[in-house]
């Protein structure tokens, strides 16, 4: 996958407005509840909670195993693989 055949969504979700940025095509159910996931592992946490910059995240959401870079609102998914 080229950084080139990356695009950014942006979705608004519980008050924020984040940055989808994939070659992905994704449901809005599917990002929903990978902003939902992420939120409950801290990824968008700022201060001395925050995770280190390069950390991913894997997270299991509507049946399929995401891989993602968090970077403020900014989320970069790389991969999207069946669960199991």
């Amino acid at each position: 996958m080229e950084m080139d055949d990356f695009d950014v969504y942006p979705i608004s979700h519980g008050g924020r407005v984040y940055n989808i940025i994939t070659a992905m095509d994704l449901t809005f159910r599917e990002v929903r509840g990978l902003i939902d996931a992420l939120a409950a592992l801290g990824a968008f946490a700022a201060g001395p909670d925050a995770d280190e910059p390069d950390d991913l995240f894997t997270c299991a959401v509507e049946g399929f195993v995401f891989e993602v870079d968090v970077h403020g609102f900014d989320v970069v998914v790389y991969r999207r693989g069946p669960m199991g």
